[in-house]
Protein backbone atom coordinates (compact mmCIF):
# COMPACT_ATOMS: atom_id res chain seq x y z
CA UNK A 1 0.00 0.00 0.00
CA UNK A 2 1.33 3.39 -0.87
CA UNK A 3 2.75 5.68 1.77
CA UNK A 4 0.58 8.58 0.65
CA UNK A 5 -2.58 6.59 1.32
CA UNK A 6 -1.32 5.10 4.57
CA UNK A 7 -3.01 5.93 7.84
CA UNK A 8 -2.12 9.44 8.94
CA UNK A 9 0.90 10.07 11.08
CA UNK A 10 0.53 13.20 13.21
CA UNK A 11 2.19 16.23 11.62
CA UNK A 12 3.45 14.26 8.63
CA UNK A 13 5.54 16.53 6.39
CA UNK A 14 4.03 17.88 3.21
CA UNK A 15 6.57 17.01 0.55
CA UNK A 16 5.17 17.48 -2.95
CA UNK A 17 2.02 19.53 -2.71
CA UNK A 18 -0.97 19.75 -0.45
CA UNK A 19 -2.39 16.81 1.47
CA UNK A 20 -5.84 16.38 2.99
CA UNK A 21 -6.84 14.26 5.94
CA UNK A 22 -9.76 11.94 5.31
CA UNK A 23 -11.34 9.78 8.01
CA UNK A 24 -13.20 6.50 7.48
CA UNK A 25 -16.28 5.43 9.40
CA UNK A 26 -14.12 3.22 11.63
CA UNK A 27 -11.96 6.18 12.70
CA UNK A 28 -8.86 5.63 10.57
CA UNK A 29 -7.40 8.81 9.11
CA UNK A 30 -5.62 8.90 5.78
CA UNK A 31 -3.28 11.54 4.40
CA UNK A 32 -4.16 11.91 0.73
CA UNK A 33 -2.38 14.06 -1.83
CA UNK A 34 -4.32 16.74 -3.63
CA UNK A 35 -3.04 15.49 -6.97
CA UNK A 36 -4.27 11.94 -6.42
CA UNK A 37 -7.68 11.98 -4.79
CA UNK A 38 -8.85 15.52 -5.41
CA UNK A 39 -8.05 15.28 -9.11
CA UNK A 40 -9.89 11.96 -9.39
CA UNK A 41 -12.91 12.55 -7.13
CA UNK A 42 -15.48 15.16 -8.12
CA UNK A 43 -17.07 15.04 -4.65
CA UNK A 44 -13.85 15.53 -2.66
CA UNK A 45 -12.75 18.22 -5.08
CA UNK A 46 -15.96 20.14 -4.36
CA UNK A 47 -15.55 19.66 -0.60
CA UNK A 48 -12.08 21.21 -0.53
CA UNK A 49 -12.30 23.75 -3.34
CA UNK A 50 -12.16 26.71 -0.92
CA UNK A 51 -9.59 25.27 1.50
CA UNK A 52 -6.47 27.30 2.12
CA UNK A 53 -3.18 25.80 3.27
CA UNK A 54 -4.05 26.99 6.79
CA UNK A 55 -7.44 25.22 6.57
CA UNK A 56 -5.72 21.98 5.64
CA UNK A 57 -3.51 22.23 8.73
CA UNK A 58 -6.21 23.27 11.21
CA UNK A 59 -9.50 21.70 10.10
CA UNK A 60 -10.70 18.32 11.25
CA UNK A 61 -10.34 15.46 8.82
CA UNK A 62 -13.01 15.08 6.16
CA UNK A 63 -15.22 12.34 7.57
CA UNK A 64 -16.64 9.83 5.11
CA UNK A 65 -19.33 8.03 7.09
CA UNK A 66 -20.33 5.53 4.42
CA UNK A 67 -17.06 3.58 4.08
CA UNK A 68 -14.60 1.73 6.28
CA UNK A 69 -10.83 2.04 6.19
CA UNK A 70 -10.35 -1.09 4.07
CA UNK A 71 -12.53 0.31 1.29
CA UNK A 72 -11.01 3.81 1.44
CA UNK A 73 -7.52 2.28 1.45
CA UNK A 74 -8.30 0.61 -1.89
CA UNK A 75 -9.79 3.83 -3.30
CA UNK A 76 -6.83 5.97 -2.22
CA UNK A 77 -4.29 3.43 -3.42
CA UNK A 78 -5.97 3.38 -6.84
CA UNK A 79 -6.09 7.20 -6.97
CA UNK A 80 -2.46 7.52 -5.90
CA UNK A 81 -1.34 5.10 -8.60
CA UNK A 82 -3.31 6.97 -11.26
CA UNK A 83 -2.49 10.52 -10.11
CA UNK A 84 -1.56 12.90 -12.86
CA UNK A 85 -3.28 10.81 -15.54
CA UNK A 86 -5.68 12.61 -17.81
CA UNK A 87 -9.30 11.93 -16.95
CA UNK A 88 -11.14 11.09 -20.16
CA UNK A 89 -14.27 13.03 -20.97
CA UNK A 90 -17.49 11.02 -20.94
CA UNK A 91 -18.97 10.56 -24.37
CA UNK A 92 -22.16 8.57 -24.00
CA UNK A 93 -22.52 8.26 -27.77
CA UNK A 94 -19.61 5.80 -27.91
CA UNK A 95 -19.53 2.59 -25.85
CA UNK A 96 -16.71 2.54 -23.33
CA UNK A 97 -13.78 0.25 -24.02
CA UNK A 98 -12.45 -0.12 -20.50
CA UNK A 99 -9.10 -1.82 -20.08
CA UNK A 100 -8.01 -3.23 -16.75
CA UNK A 101 -4.31 -2.59 -16.21
CA UNK A 102 -2.07 -5.01 -14.36
CA UNK A 103 -2.10 -2.72 -11.32
CA UNK A 104 -5.91 -2.49 -11.36
CA UNK A 105 -6.24 -6.28 -11.70
CA UNK A 106 -3.95 -6.84 -8.68
CA UNK A 107 -5.79 -4.20 -6.65
CA UNK A 108 -9.10 -5.90 -7.36
CA UNK A 109 -8.01 -9.34 -6.23
CA UNK A 110 -10.54 -9.02 -3.44
CA UNK A 111 -13.67 -10.85 -2.40
CA UNK A 112 -17.06 -9.98 -3.87
CA UNK A 113 -18.17 -8.01 -0.81
CA UNK A 114 -15.05 -5.83 -0.92
CA UNK A 115 -15.54 -5.34 -4.67
CA UNK A 116 -19.14 -4.26 -4.05
CA UNK A 117 -17.96 -1.72 -1.44
CA UNK A 118 -15.25 -0.47 -3.81
CA UNK A 119 -17.85 0.09 -6.55
CA UNK A 120 -20.13 1.90 -4.09
CA UNK A 121 -17.26 4.14 -2.92
CA UNK A 122 -16.18 4.95 -6.49
CA UNK A 123 -19.77 5.87 -7.31
CA UNK A 124 -20.32 7.90 -4.10
CA UNK A 125 -17.04 9.82 -4.47
CA UNK A 126 -17.66 10.18 -8.21
CA UNK A 127 -14.39 8.60 -9.35
CA UNK A 128 -15.47 7.64 -12.85
CA UNK A 129 -12.39 5.74 -13.98
CA UNK A 130 -12.33 3.57 -10.84
CA UNK A 131 -16.06 2.93 -11.23
CA UNK A 132 -15.55 1.92 -14.87
CA UNK A 133 -12.67 -0.42 -14.07
CA UNK A 134 -14.37 -2.07 -11.08
CA UNK A 135 -17.62 -2.57 -13.03
CA UNK A 136 -15.59 -4.08 -15.88
CA UNK A 137 -14.17 -6.54 -13.33
CA UNK A 138 -17.75 -7.58 -12.45
CA UNK A 139 -18.64 -7.88 -16.14
CA UNK A 140 -15.61 -10.11 -16.70
CA UNK A 141 -16.64 -12.26 -13.73
CA UNK A 142 -20.06 -12.79 -15.36
CA UNK A 143 -18.83 -13.36 -18.89
CA UNK A 144 -19.70 -16.81 -20.22
CA UNK A 145 -21.41 -17.96 -17.02
CA UNK A 146 -24.77 -19.68 -16.82
CA UNK A 147 -27.55 -18.16 -14.71
CA UNK A 148 -26.94 -20.81 -12.04
CA UNK A 149 -23.21 -20.02 -11.95
CA UNK A 150 -24.02 -16.31 -11.63
CA UNK A 151 -26.35 -17.05 -8.69
CA UNK A 152 -23.47 -18.79 -6.93
CA UNK A 153 -20.82 -16.16 -7.77
CA UNK A 154 -22.98 -13.18 -6.79
CA UNK A 155 -24.89 -14.99 -4.03
CA UNK A 156 -28.26 -14.34 -5.68
CA UNK A 157 -31.05 -16.43 -4.15
CA UNK A 158 -33.41 -18.43 -6.34
CA UNK A 159 -37.09 -17.50 -6.49
CA UNK A 160 -37.83 -20.51 -4.26
CA UNK A 161 -35.27 -19.36 -1.68
CA UNK A 162 -36.77 -15.85 -1.74
CA UNK A 163 -40.28 -17.25 -1.25
CA UNK A 164 -39.15 -19.53 1.59
CA UNK A 165 -37.44 -16.60 3.33
CA UNK A 166 -40.54 -14.44 2.89
CA UNK A 167 -42.79 -17.19 4.30
CA UNK A 168 -40.47 -17.62 7.29
CA UNK A 169 -40.51 -13.85 7.94
CA UNK A 170 -44.31 -13.75 7.74
CA UNK A 171 -44.58 -16.74 10.07
CA UNK A 172 -42.23 -15.05 12.55
CA UNK A 173 -44.31 -11.84 12.42
CA UNK A 174 -47.49 -13.87 12.98
CA UNK A 175 -45.97 -15.61 16.00
CA UNK A 176 -44.77 -12.30 17.43
CA UNK A 177 -48.22 -10.77 17.01
CA UNK A 178 -49.91 -13.58 19.00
Amino acid sequence: MSAEAAPLVADAPVEDGMYYRIESNDGVEFKVSELSIIQQSVILSLLVQNYTLEDVRTRDAIHIEKFDSGTLQLVFEWCEHHKGEAIPEDDDSVPKNVEITEFDARLMEIDNEQLFHLICAANYLNIKQLLNVSCKKVANMAKGKSPEELRIIFEIPTDEEDEAEERAALEAQRRDAE
